[in-house]
């Protein structure tokens, strides 16, 4: 008989052990870490696939399809994390996760994204299940429509036709806002009820904020997705008649500077504006901005600030849009809103007027052809009296 030698013996065991540990299958408690295992038809070779982060659109991990497959795998630092894997095609095509260190199996074709793929379900994922299940045949109804609306020419999009699928659109997504809405206040302690929460808690009173984050577990109200619902719950907003929140972020040269800098700065009046790279109505308004900036150089300053998740979004938006003024972003913002919870940013454009004494005379939300001829006539009538 054949003895292995005690030197082999010892390092084959080390090789086992190390085998072990890099699959994360030594540890007590079983695999540490995630892994997606994809399996998906319709995408040619070496096409990417990104999973980025639902709260800050940050890419955590990146594959490319091989043969129709695809696998990620690391360790996530806090779990659950609201996820969204998309698949770098055109158009790009999605789904999102919520997902801990797990593994998770995704089968599906290029058409069933988003809401038609198969997946396997953590615990996580399961309370997202039942969440999405209420609203699953309307997500995939507005799904094909989208679709349709998309393929259809650009003059049938602008006609009638166009028009009657769109409204069709819309009151889909009203009706799944509405379910969703229903299942948070019938399920209060859940994960997916907590995010959808952080999200439209501006659309309630505090009082009714409030009584459902009291029905949330500890495990929940210590979570990162709390962050925002308790500064909201801590934290008056900025009102007309208010003092400004002063706060510190990131201008477009790279410096760190306070709201503080420009307030009273040469007597004049600012004109603080949150904005969105992606905007449609924000990048309107900063083409009669870039006006302003002349007419009223000698009175007023203009402060925007950006409540893009991505940084390079944010400053590559800048040069599009030709912005000639202070830029501001936060990355503090993004993860717990410190900035866009107390002026209660539920939407962009959204803009207030400080008076050189630091005192909130003016705010309102939106944008339309003459709404800065109208509230900075507002402003001229005021400082004339």
């Amino acid at each position: 008989m054949c003895v292995e030698p005690k030197i082999l013996k010892i390092m084959r065991q080390k090789v086992w052990i190390g085998s072990l540990l890099a699959l994360g299958l030594f540890a007590c408690g079983g695999p540490k870490g995630y892994v997606i295992q994809g399996e998906v038809t319709g995408f040619p070779d070496s096409t990417e696939v990104y999973l980025l982060n639902g709260q800050s659109n940050e890419k955590m991990d990146s594959a490319r399809i091989i043969g129709g497959k695809f696998q990620m795998q690391g360790v996530l630092a806090e779990e659950p994390i609201s996820v969204r894997l998309t698949i770098q095609t055109k158009p790009v095509v999605g789904t999102s996760l919520l997902m801990g260190n797990e593994r998770i199996t995704l089968q599906g074709d290029k058409d069933d994204f988003p809401n038609g793929v198969n997946r396997t379900l953590s615990k996580y994922d399961i309370q997202d299940e039942h969440f999405h299940a209420v609203t699953r045949s309307l997500l995939r109804e507005h799904d094909s429509l989208v679709k349709i609306l998309i393929k259809m020419p650009a003059e049938m999009q602008r006609g009638q036709d166009g028009a009657t699928l769109l409204r069709r659109i819309r009151r889909l997504s009203r009706q799944h806002d509405s379910l969703q809405r229903d299942y948070m206040f019938a399920h209060p302690d859940t994960y997916p009820s907590l995010i959808k929460l952080s999200y439209d808690m501006f659309s309630y009173s505090r009082d009714t904020v409030q009584m459902l984050f009291d029905q949330m577990s500890p495990e929940l109200q210590a979570s990162s997705y709390a962050k925002r619902v308790r500064l909201f719950l801590n934290t008056q907003p900025v009102a007309v008649g208010d003092p400004f929140l002063d706060f510190e972020a990131e201008d477009q040269n790279g410096n760190r500077v306070r709201l503080s800098d420009f307030v009273g700065k040469d007597g004049k009046y600012v004109l603080l504006d949150f904005t969105r790279a992606g905007c449609g109505p924000c990048i309107q308004a900063n083409k009669e901005l870039r006006q302003m900036v002349d007419t009223y150089s000698d009175s007023l300053q203009i402060v925007s600030f950006s409540i893009d998740h991505h940084k390079e979004g944010w400053l590559n938006s800048l040069k599009r849009d030709s912005i000639c003024w202070p830029s501001l972003w936060s990355a503090e913002d993004v993860d717990r809103g410190i900035i866009t919870v107390p002026y209660e940013i539920r939407s962009t454009p959204r803009f207030f007027v400080i008076d050189p004494q630091g005192k909130v005379i003016q705010k309102w939300r939106g944008y339309g052809k003459g709404t800065f001829d109208k509230q900075i006539g507002r402003l001229k009538n005021r400082s004339s009296k």
